[in-house]
């Protein structure tokens, strides 16, 4: 009996090729813990210096069981890749010989986040952006000072600091005050002639910035995090290069109640 005991191997996970790629990327080729590199150079080649940690552990022991008792877990299934991380062969070694409630907390919010991004990327290629939006970005480009300073909004129609929570941060609120006095009357003058192009255009281009500022939003991303999203899926779907144009039309659609308002 004895024998057969000290003859039972712990069951490890076999983890293919693309999986450890996907996670590799899921946390930019950097240890989540640390941040050193998981891919280095050694003889001119990239060699993967990482391992594939299961975040709940797969085979627990007696004390990880008491102290993971009652803790959230990503995934009923142990074994797959919503409870895998990818983590440096020391921070690894530390987290299987040293798991503590503290680390194993950090790597699920560390993982949710992960998820997030995942989930967003699905959705995003399901929302579209009407392309009549790079005429209106454009025309942002094309304007000179002289012109910018006839057309400036005044204080008294800001309502950013209504709308703005304490995740948007100060630099962002300070970015986004600035652009809509100096920006918000163009851009609203550029949508007016798309509706005289085509009825209702404007009106549609607000709808699709609304149900993707509704998608971040039922995914739970804070406001800084939002504004971030929306920017690239500005850049990502007009084809403009230039961010500081990006952020000119989420900034836009901020004060003209598309996201962060209830209006």
């Amino acid at each position: 009996m004895e024998c057969r005991v000290l003859s039972e191997k712990p069951r490890r996970a076999s983890v293919n090729d693309t999986v450890k790629m996907s996670l590799l990327c899921e946390v930019d080729g950097s240890c989540p813990l640390c941040r050193r590199d998981l891919v280095v150079k050694k003889n001119k080649k990239n060699v993967r210096v990482f391992d594939v940690a299961h975040i709940y552990p797969l085979n627990a022991t007696d004390h990880e069981l008491a102290i993971l008792k009652g803790e959230v877990r990503l995934s009923n299934d142990i074994d797959c890749e919503e409870n895998f991380i990818a983590l440096c062969k020391e921070c690894h070694k530390i987290y299987d010989t040293k798991k503590t409630v503290q680390e194993y907390r950090q790597l699920v919010e560390i993982k949710k986040e992960i998820n997030k991004i995942k989930e967003l990327s699905k959705l995003w290629d399901r929302q579209t952006l009407h392309k009549d939006i790079l005429i209106v970005a454009e025309k942002i480009g094309s304007m000179d000072e002289r012109s910018l300073d006839n057309t400036k909004l005044s204080y008294d129609a800001l309502k950013v600091s209504d709308k703005k929570d304490d995740t948007f941060g100060i630099l962002n609120e300070i970015k986004v005050i600035q652009f809509i006095l100096i920006f918000f009357v163009p851009i609203k003058e550029a949508l007016k002639d798309l509706e005289k192009q085509e009825k209702a255009k404007s009106t549609f281009i607000c709808s699709q910035v609304k149900s993707y500022y509704a998608v971040l939003l039922m995914q739970d991303f804070r406001q800084d995090q939002i504004f971030e999203k929306m920017t690239e899926w500005f850049m990502t779907n007009t084809g403009i290069d230039d961010r500081s144009k990006s952020e000119v039309l989420v900034s836009y659609f901020i004060q003209n109640c598309e996201i962060f308002s209830e209006c």
